[in-house]
């Protein structure tokens, strides 16, 4: 028997979407919803049973009139949100447009879009995401960043906007706000996490080739995951309200795997409390001031976790401890594809790091303390004993309000940690579906939606046992065998970065200066007022060379040895050029003024990509000199 259109569309959910598939496989129909078809395909009404409320006022005219818009206002563009499917007929059509890349669409109820599915088959575009579906009642930050990070998403976030399906959707105008502030959350999160300066990214890149030899010659962090035999881990931050958890996690200490951020070490020593695993990430050497005093006690029992592009004071600071180099999971890293020593660290803050460490480690619950993320009530930043004082972080106008530990107000927060608590909310949402439990014991701060808010004491009375101690973690340095075959490998690895971005640089830089020429033709043509001898053959070569630029930096073997560097030079460039994309034209005048601005406009995208490419590689010959001359030592390069 041939499958139903609603079948064909279930069936291509279970794939993509197997939590809405199973809402609406479960679904009683005809309860709240009532559906009237005419003799046209398109002629769908859907009406509330209740309010009496009609989808359409004339399905026919008013779906028609809704495509006609949307072709003369947005045909060029990519990516379209909606809020609201209707009778599907609309996201059916619009989806033909080959430009089309992606349509997101929610819907507040189960019934409309069981009914939409009944007589649309959407099941290819659901299969091949040019058709995102998502229940509001489902739709989850993780989701919204999800999207918002999608590659044929990212550079038109600036065009975002969420449409109305219809005027029948005003009705839930408290939902409408609800979405649209948790996509414009995500598009924040993700365009901040660009950045938009890449010195940052710079100094990461040279102090990880510089720490390479010291990492493969140390433990790895995938022994360390692999050894863990506890059930149950403590996250240990440095926000003002640690003070009043230290009694309890010293009680406990026994009994549960400690992981303590770099800045939170100095106060664990002060009151004798010894950490299993110490995670820190940060490039500064600012840093390194957490390790300047280091107790015999901890070289010889802690774990220091810390990435690999952490500074070399850091490292020196380190020296005679179980140092655990772990590479971040940044495209950079990933080329030099050694997964034994990575990849951990997605996120923002230490903090970040060493949640993912401890999921990783399939602790079956993960606690957090002194995670406020938020100013104390007094208006202190840290906790006491913290090393750069208790009011490190001074007020600002771009502080936030957020949302309460417990519900019931507001607190302030910096715009910063607030990106660290989006980090924490897509961390926790993940885990929650390998049935990890986590427990915010903090007791203060901002909520940190997703995770259980608890007592630290009553968390540890229900969950630890304290009849047997944890067992501790023990691994071994890799073999020294193994460890010269390693540093050839990465020292070729960090040759073939060079050599590519080298070659790639002067292609650009070609393309860019013949660019500069027929700007400056254009300009003496615009003073003489002959416009008319616009050679646009000649321009049309050069959007096609642009063209295979682009697809070049679009390859994954570009993304993983340079997007991390250049991103910060041209995202936000990207995001401009899109306005210039979606442009409609009609007249071929119109066509040749697009072309003309087109190939303007990327002047400077060039000019910014060749210098970013450029500066990596200048990074990478900079941080080269330990490996180069550890490679020389073994008699490698011979």
């Amino acid at each position: 028997m041939q499958p139903t259109i609603y079948e064909n569309n279930i069936a291509a959910l279970l794939v993509v979407n197997p939590v809405l598939a199973t809402t609406l496989f479960a679904l009683e129909t005809n309860t709240t919803f009532s559906v009237f078809q005419g003799k046209d395909p398109i002629d769908i009404n859907i009406i509330h049973n209740e309010s009496h409320h009609y989808m359409y006022e004339n399905p026919v005219h008013d779906v028609e009139l809704a495509i006609a818009d949307v072709e003369k206002e947005f045909s060029r563009y990519p990516v379209l949100f909606y809020y609201g499917i209707g009778n599907g007929v609309l996201a059916k059509v619009i989806a033909s447009n080959p430009i089309r890349k992606h349509i997101v669409i929610i819907e507040p109820e189960p019934e409309i879009l069981y009914i939409a599915l009944n007589f649309m088959d959407l099941s290819e575009e659901i299969l091949d995401g040019k058709i995102i579906l998502k229940l509001s009642s489902q739709m989850t930050y993780g989701d919204a960043i999800n999207i918002m990070y999608k590659g044929d998403i990212k550079p038109y976030v600036k065009l975002y906007d969420l449409h109305f399906h219809s005027p029948f959707y005003y009705h839930y105008e408290r939902d409408v706000q609800e979405m649209n502030q948790l996509l414009i959350r995500a598009l924040r999160q993700m365009v901040l996490s660009h950045g938009n300066d890449t010195s940052d990214a710079l100094i990461g890149i040279e102090q990880h080739v510089y720490n390479l030899p010291m990492m493969i010659a140390n433990y790895k962090v995938q022994d360390l995951i692999a050894n863990n035999k506890n059930k149950h881990a403590v996250i240990i931050s440095t926000g003002p309200s640690l003070a009043k958890q230290l009694p309890l996690l010293k009680q406990y200490a026994p009994y549960m795997t400690l992981i303590c951020i770099d800045a939170s070490l100095p106060i664990l020593q002060q009151h004798g409390i010894l950490p299993d695993i110490v995670v820190s990430m940060e490039r500064v050497e600012l840093t390194s001031k957490f390790f300047e005093t280091i107790s015999p006690e901890v070289k010889k029992h802690t774990y220091f976790v810390v990435s690999s592009l952490t500074h070399r004071k850091t490292i020196e600071n380190l020296k005679g401890t179980k140092l655990v180099l772990a590479m971040r999971p940044l495209s950079y890293m990933r080329f030099f594809e050694m997964p034994d020593y990575g990849y951990v660290g997605s996120g923002m803050s230490a903090a970040n790091l060493g949640f993912q460490v401890a999921y990783y480690m399939k602790h079956e619950s993960i606690l957090l303390i002194g995670q406020d993320l938020a100013y104390a009530e007094d208006g202190k930043s840290h906790a006491k004993g913290h090393i750069f004082s208790e009011n490190e972080v001074q007020h600002r106008d771009s502080d936030l309000l957020v949302t309460k530990y417990g519900g019931g107000g507001f607190i302030k927060t910096t715009q910063v940690w607030n990106m660290f608590r989006n980090f924490f909310e897509k961390d926790i949402e993940y885990t929650a579906t390998t049935k990890i439990s986590t427990y915010n014991c903090t007791e203060g701060g901002a909520r940190i939606f997703g995770a259980i808010e608890r007592p630290f004491a009553f968390v540890l009375n229900d969950i630890m046992d304290t009849t047997s101690p944890k067992i501790l973690l023990q691994i071994k340095r890799p073999s020294k065998r193994v460890i010269p075959k390693l540093l050839k490998y990465a020292y070729d690895k960090t040759q073939e970065m060079i050599d590519y971005g080298v070659e790639f640089q002067g292609e650009i830089e070609t393309l860019f200066l013949d660019i500069v020429q027929e700007i400056e033709t254009l300009e003496k043509l615009n003073e003489a007022n002959e416009l008319e001898n616009i050679e646009y053959n000649s321009l049309i070569t050069l959007s096609e060379r642009i063209d295979l630029i682009k697809e070049k930096v679009e390859t994954i073997e570009f993304s993983k040895m340079y997007t991390d560097a250049v991103q910060s030079y041209i995202f936000h460039q990207e995001l401009d050029l899109a306005k210039i994309v979606v442009k409609n034209t009609e007249s071929d005048l119109e066509k040749k003024a697009k072309l003309i601005e087109w190939i303007i406009a990327h002047r400077y995208w060039l000019f910014s990509l060749a210098g970013g490419i450029e500066a990596e590689v200048t990074a990478i010959t900079r941080g080269r000199p330990p490996l180069v001359e550890e490679c020389h030592n073994q008699h490698l390069l011979e």
